[in-house]
């Protein structure tokens, strides 16, 4: 294989971990490269783009280590934060806040300029979360032809009957009224369960018992802008109904581990427009 496959996660990601042992474990130590956001934060950075959009990043990392453009085969993106640099001591607020905004875009553009290789989101911030919240996620599930539960809301309980499948019904004040009390409700998924059902989508791979949803999540891929994400179901009147996209899976299952290791190496092996 040719290029590193990085893994970027902050520390204490479990999942992160496992992938890069899987992956370490096919393809051999010398192809994968797991990276903390505190490592990208000290490393060195030269990261140019031409006035066409072109772009080239060479990063100096602490351990001497140099990463090309070119070095890179896919990255696994769950960066949640981009932490500031140490500063001096005189140094103004204003300019730290300053500083810290420059290296989130920095990474931004980086993994941006990288997006046919990347899996996982990329936000302005150069994080995993942002661009999409939870809400406009299963918007696009539903446009995307997934059965996805209510959210909503009414004035009062009794305008919008009993909670239906995947459902619950939570008022935004606590009143004695009872049902149907002229309380504002909320609509929301059911809460998530330690053993609710999942189903992972990794590239042209689907994880779970419901293959009948392998096209919509294929469209729901290119609506979201990444290959892997993790829907959420609940048991629904006509099968299962999604209450949650996940952006960043906790990958907790040995399976869920086995097809992010096996997303990253097909992103690597694929051929890509490389910008010039």
């Amino acid at each position: 294989m040719s290029g590193k496959l990085l893994v970027l996660a902050p520390p204490g990601d479990t999942g992160a971990v496992a992938v890069a042992r899987q992956l370490t474990a096919r393809v051999g130590p010398d192809h994968v490269l797991a990276l903390t956001p505190a490592d990208l934060v000290r490393a060195r950075w030269s990261h140019r783009v031409t006035a066409r959009g072109a772009t080239s990043t060479r990063i100096t990392l602490p351990t001497g280590t140099v990463l090309h453009d070119e070095d890179i085969g896919a990255v696994l993106n769950r960066l949640t934060q981009i932490p500031p640099a140490a500063g001096a001591p005189s140094a103004a607020v204003k300019d730290l806040v300053y500083a810290r905004s420059e290296r989130q875009a920095l990474a931004a553009s980086w993994l941006l300029s990288l997006a046919p290789r990347v899996a996982g989101l990329i936000s302005a911030y150069g994080t995993v979360h942002g661009p999409v919240s939870p809400t406009t996620a299963l918007i696009h599930a539903e446009r995307c032809g997934l059965p996805v539960a209510r959210r909503g809301g009414a004035t009062r309980s009794g305008l919008i009957g009993r909670p239906a499948p995947g459902e619950r019904h939570v008022p935004r004040l606590a009143w004695p009224g009872g049902r149907g009390s002229p309380v504002p409700v909320d609509v929301l998924p059911e809460q998530q369960t330690a053993d609710c059902e999942r189903l992972l989508r990794a590239g042209d791979h689907i994880i779970g018992g419901h293959t009948g949803y392998t096209a919509h999540c294929r469209r729901l891929a290119g609506e979201l802008g990444t290959p892997l994400f993790e829907l959420r179901l609940a048991p629904g009147p006509g099968g299962p109904v999604v209450t949650d996209v996940n952006l960043c899976p906790p990958l907790d299952d040995d399976r869920h581990v086995a097809a992010t290791a096996a997303l990253l190496v097909a992103l690597a092996e694929q051929p890509t427009r490389r910008q010039a």
